[in-house]
């Protein structure tokens, strides 16, 4: 009953809504709009290692956008003669996301998350609603198939079969200044009459049923403090077929087909953070049973205890700044597991701005884990639980600290001069029973020293840098060092960057030399009409060992094009005559006969096995790409992922196949790494922005007030405009240009005091993770932009640099909804 009404509220909803969105869109969008862009690369390879010669391929990665509403992705890839493409109309790959005012509506294959206990980014084929019908109310409503049904094929040992899955959710959030309350409500099942071939036992496969709710709040106390917190049951009927009572019934048990299979889980966590001074301070707690799951999300971290403690402050007016995170974790939380893992964690970095030109950075983390394992003939024997075998025990201790120093020698508009000095420290000392391990004890030491010359008007820098490397393991100690020197120079309106550098590097082990090496690039980089990108990088290496000397050679030539307006190229792809699809059949005969031969292969990543053919294995990394979990990639990533899958596929020998399938691998789960650290960069640059906001705070107040005393002490200011019009012409334009630099002040300083507050409440990683309106509209808007810029192998400077410019970007826009300049009032200095 309760699905049909949610099924009749959406359609109903959605049929007003569709109405009020084709009114919405009328002149405001394009008909038809094309995104997206082709790229074309290739490369060259001369030398010892087992590579291709001679490489090329070709991808494409376009969005049809009709009316604001529709998405039409499109993506293809054609590489070593085979060409690959996705159906653009297939359903699981459409999804329109209308919006009208304050509803927006997800229709198609979407997903959605209402916490993360209940829904949690699952995708589902169907309709979700987010509703703010005000400031304090939000409701958010889902129906959809969580999963498609799949028979069982007894001649295809890969099938997997599954039922179809219907869920169904809502979540309501009241928010007040003071505190939120907010309710989730999530209810997932399986059809078992939708598969028709039966079963085998021996699979295990019953329909399941699930049911999980979540308390969610939150409260402001003395205008300084925070309490959030969220609890959550959930309920599962492993086997709804089953007979049998449920053990112990709970208040979920009511609403699905409890029975002697049905299991309940709960979580919950606790955040509590207080602002002290001119820092914060906060703690943290979480609990998951053990098993803890939901039909709401793919995977779950469960059966843990966390407790986390975090403060900030800065003292001496803003010139240090010391952060600390600390942690204890644990789990096995039932008692039912052959080991028990505890891990400690603390941290403590400190930054010390001297001057304008000096900073000063350190930091000491300290990682502690505890494996204590439960020895089996203490159970059989029933021996005392205070008799402990410690030869059993396994401590693992990790140490780390960096000091990093930065010292700017000069800043003109001609020169640029900038000095760098960076020391780190590793240490990993492996315990068992009390003693240190054979080998169980690594220290590692890094240096690195660079200095850096820019001439600006020239758009010419030069970098020369030092690295030593040093480390022992046990006994046995390696040294690495080597100087490297940079040139970066642009052109033509710095429309052509290029780049060359030399670096040099010598490895020694005990004592004894191992290998030198000699890296020479040369890159260059140029844009036409901005649509038009060309690139080419060289390099040459010079190995040289103990036992041989070797030279390697590389060149990579790119084109990318990127579409701006509905005119894309037509391609035009020759019929195959009947006589070349024949010969295509056998070809593809022949293939299958000898995929029979194929030796097995066996070989693990991350915490899956791959093993079988070749054949198999491609069937296998096949699947895994299409599997809904990765859906989220990027568009153009999934043409790339694409076309490194068929690299794999192409591969005759083992051991290449090996390494280019990990290959493979390693960026099909990049976008997901990327995701798991996206919080903590986004957290470390706000930090960062925010002390120089609080810096510069009164240095744009004086500027504008610099800029407002120059037009009130000027000649035309008090006379009437027709006086001004009849002023000399250029004490006309001296006055438009000074009331012009005042506006331009006046803006930047009202915006940055909109933008303050606001940014000063990140304080802590929380903020980040559950963000407000804001932020979670920037973080959107901007995460597949960062994850471009670090897949094409920007450097972590120039990703900050880029995010720090569109944080600032996006609050000055979001001020002028905001601020009136009528009203604003001075801060440090007073009005005349």
């Amino acid at each position: 009953m309760v699905p049909k009404l949610l099924c009749y509220i959406f359609f109903l909803f959605f049929s007003v809504f569709a109405f009020c969105q084709n009114l919405g869109q009328i002149g405001k969008a394009k008909l038809f709009k094309l995104t997206g862009g082709v790229a074309a690369n290739t490369v060259f390879y001369e030398g010892e290692a087992n590579r291709d010669p001679f490489t090329y391929f070709i991808t494409g990665n376009v969005n049809l956008n009709i009316s604001g509403v529709y998405n039409i992705p499109f993506s293809f890839s054609y590489t070593n003669q085979k060409f690959q493409n996705s159906n653009p109309f297939s359903f699981n790959r459409l999804s329109i996301h209308p919006s009208y005012k304050w509803a927006t509506a997800h229709v198609g294959d979407v997903s959605m998350t209402f916490s993360p206990y209940t829904l949690s980014g699952h995708q589902f084929t169907g309709l979700g609603v987010d509703l703010t019908p005000g400031s304090k109310f939000k409701i958010s409503a889902m129906y959809g198939r969580l999963l498609k049904e799949s028979e069982y094929v007894e001649d295809d040992p890969q099938s997997e079969p599954a039922y179809k899955r219907i869920g169904y959710g809502l979540k309501t959030l009241y928010t007040e200044d003071k505190f939120s309350i907010g309710l989730t409500f999530f209810k997932a099942s399986d059809d078992e009459n939708s598969l028709e071939t039966p079963v085998p036992l021996e699979l295990e496969l019953q329909p399941k049923e699930n049911i999980v709710a979540s308390l969610e709040g939150g409260l402001k106390f003395f205008d300084r403090g925070e309490l959030r917190i969220e609890a959550a049951s959930s309920a599962i009927t492993e086997d709804i077929n089953a007979a049998g009572e449920e053990a112990d019934p709970f208040i979920l048990s009511s609403f699905l087909n409890n029975n002697v299979t049905t299991q309940h889980y709960k979580a919950y966590n606790a955040n509590l953070s207080y602002q002290v001074a001119k820092g914060s301070i906060g703690v943290g707690y979480e609990y998951i049973d053990p098993e803890y799951r939901t039909f709401g999300a793919y995977f779950f971290n469960n059966d843990l205890e966390n407790i986390t403690l975090n403060a900030t402050q800065s003292v001496f007016a803003d010139k240090v700044n010391i952060s600390f995170n600390g942690g204890l974790q644990k789990d096995d939380l039932d008692n039912t597991k052959s080991s028990q893992l505890q891990r400690v964690v603390s941290a403590v970095n400190v930054t010390y701005t001297a001057s304008e030109k000096f900073n000063l950075s350190g930091g000491y983390s300290n990682f502690q884990s505890f494996t204590n394992i439960k020895d089996q003939f203490d159970f059989i024997n029933e021996v005392s639980q205070t008799d402990n075998l410690d030869t059993l025990d396994f401590q693992q201790i990790s140490q780390n600290a960096n000091l990093n120093a930065n010292y700017i020698l000069k800043d003109s508009e001609d020169k640029k001069r900038n000095l760098n000095v960076a020391l780190s420290f590793q240490n990993a000392v492996n315990k068992q029973g009390g003693e240190v391990a054979e080998n169980g004890d690594s220290k590692f030491y890094n240096g690195t020293a660079a200095y850096t010359m820019g001439y600006p008007e020239r758009s010419l820098n030069i970098a020369t840098a030092v690295n030593v490397s040093y480390s022992t393991i046990g006994v046995d100690n390696s040294l690495t060092f080597g100087p490297t020197v940079s040139v970066n120079k642009q052109f033509f309106e710095k429309k052509l960057r290029t780049t060359g550098s030399v670096s040099y590097n010598q490895s020694s082990s005990n004592g004894e030399k191992q290998s030198d090496v000699t890296n020479i690039r040369l890159s260059g980089n140029y844009t036409f009409k901005k649509k038009h990108n060309f690139s080419l990088n060289l390099l040459s290496q010079l190995r040289s060992t103990t036992t041989a000397s070797n030279q390697n050679f590389t060149a990579t030539f790119a084109y990318n094009y990127t579409f701006d307006k509905f005119k894309a190229p037509k391609f035009k792809w020759p019929k195959k005559k009947e006589k070349d699809k024949n010969k295509d059949k056998d070809k593809d005969k022949k293939k299958k006969k000898r995929s029979k031969k194929d030796e097995l292969l066996n070989f693990r990543y991350r915490d899956s096995v791959y093993n079988g053919t070749m054949s198999e294995i491609n069937y296998k990394l096949t699947a895994l790409q299409d599997d809904p979990h990765f859906d989220h990639i990027p568009e153009y990533k999934k043409g790339e992922l694409t076309m490194l899958r068929q690299i794999v596929a192409d591969q005759k020998n083992i051991s290449d196949y090996k390494v280019k399938a990990i290959d493979f691998l390693k960026e099909l789960y990049s976008y997901e790494d990327y995701l798991e650290g996206y919080h903590n960069m986004v957290f470390d640059i706000i930090v960062e922005l925010r002390r120089d906001m609080m810096r510069l705070d009164y240095a744009f107040e004086k500027a504008f007030v610099k800029a407002k005393v120059a037009v009130d002490n000027h000649q035309l200011h008090k006379r009437t405009p027709e006086e001004r019009l009849q002023a000399h012409k250029e004490l006309q334009e001296t006055y438009a240009r000074l009331e012009k630099n005042s506006e331009i002040a006046l803006a930047r300083l009202i915006g940055h005091r909109w933008m303050l507050p606001i940014i000063s409440k990140y304080k802590t990683i929380e903020k980040i993770e559950k963000p407000d309106e804001y932020l979670s509209k920037l973080m959107e808007q901007e995460k597949e932009n960062i994850f471009r810029l670090k897949d094409k192998g920007e450097t972590d400077q120039e990703i900050e640099l880029y995010l720090i410019s569109q944080i600032i970007d996006f609050y000055m826009k979001e001020s002028v909804k905001h601020t009136d300049p009528d009203k604003f009032v001075l801060k440090y200095i007073e009005k005349n």
